[in-house]
């Protein structure tokens, strides 16, 4: 069985400085794909709809910045697709068109069609080409950018690289388009918060993520064991580079070892429709290290509201995310718990065979 790799091409490795698509840069990004399909099995999530619409449209009496992007989406998504389809037609490859929104991983349902859905493409040799639904999505169910969904992709997956193609080599200590001091990061072993403030979450024009974003994708993926690859889509191979390991970017350590979760274990870890966030001391870290259940005594903080059999995050000191469980009682009577002068012991948060670590 080969491996597996999930690629995702940023709008601005795909576009020219007109707006217009760089037809011999998705052209050459396709002949890589095609050789490291030797090696794994390839799914691509694409940016670029957008600019690909306007090549056709400019709807510049649409005042709405949201209704104008999907209105310009829909337009080119039709197109973007094309253009991908027939390049990998010339190496006689069919590809298959999924448009998704934060919504088919939140629910468990249609996580487990979703995923049966692209396993089965791949299995028969067909490449996904995966993009956000711009044009039903809305602030409640969109992803923000196709970062955070290559991610929750990978993961649902159980790939063996995640590669983020960007316009920028890697990671830096700062912005280098601003900041002409700024140095490049090639390793990085964990995503701290203080990695996280070295971003700064702007937006550049005709994109909706930035570095920040690839950060938060990168420590994702590498709590599911995925190692995780920034580079630049203008560096020449930079596919058949990252596939090998070898690129000039950013590459990110998995935290945790890569293992097989079940299909609910995988849903909770990713996309599941999350409520609240609970954080713990170091000796209920350690517990669920030991597959122990979570204690009302491990507490020390409750954000969001939620309900008993939501789903919660768990967090640490210092707020690395660690686990996603069921969670046996409300934000308030945890928090009645917490502040309890002599915390009663014996009391189960969220019980073992409802709590999975990362």
């Amino acid at each position: 069985m080969k491996q597996k790799i999930l690629i995702k091409v940023g709008t601005h490795v795909l576009g020219r400085e007109n707006g217009r698509l760089n037809y011999n840069r998705i052209s050459d990004l396709v002949d890589q794909i095609m050789t490291l399909r030797e090696t794994y099995q390839v799914v691509l999530v694409s940016s670029g709809a957008t600019a690909a619409g306007r090549e056709f449209c400019q709807f510049e009496n649409e005042k709405d910045p949201l209704i104008k992007r999907q209105m310009l989406a829909s337009i080119g998504q039709g197109r973007l697709f094309q253009v991908y389809s027939d390049f990998f037609r010339e190496h006689s490859v069919i590809t298959a068109q999924a448009l998704l929104t934060s919504g088919n991983f939140r629910w468990k349902n249609s996580f487990e069609n979703m995923k049966s859905s692209l396993e089965g493409l791949l299995d028969n040799g067909i490449i996904p080409i995966i993009n956000e639904n711009d044009v039903t999505s809305h602030r409640e169910s969109s992803f923000g950018d196709n970062d955070q969904l290559a991610a929750l992709t990978a993961a649902m997956l159980n790939v063996d690289l995640l590669v983020l193609v960007s316009d920028i080599v890697g990671f830096y200590t700062a912005d280098p388009k601003r900041n002409p001091k700024a140095e490049l990061i090639r390793k990085v072993e964990r995503i701290t918060p203080e990695l996280l403030t070295l971003c700064e979450n702007s937006l550049s024009e005709g994109g909706t993520g930035g570095m920040l974003s690839k950060l938060k994708a990168a420590e994702l993926a590498t709590q599911h064991g995925i190692p995780t690859i920034v580079c630049s889509g203008k560096e020449q191979d930079c596919l058949l580079k990252a596939g090998r390991f070898e690129t000039s970017g950013t590459y990110f350590i998995p935290v945790n070892t890569k293992k097989k979760l079940s299909l609910r274990a995988s849903w909770m870890t990713t996309g599941a429709n999350v409520k609240g966030v609970i954080t713990i001391d170091s000796g209920a870290e350690q517990a669920l290290k030991n597959d122990k259940s979570l204690l009302a005594v491990g507490v020390t903080g409750v954000d969001g509201k939620f309900s008993d059999k939501d789903v919660v995050l768990i967090q640490n000191s210092e707020g690395i995310r660690i686990g996603t469980g069921l969670v046996n009682h409300t934000n308030n009577e945890i928090k009645k718990l917490i502040k309890a002068k002599h915390k009663p012991k014996g009391v189960v948060v969220i019980h073992k065979n409802h709590l999975y670590t990362l």
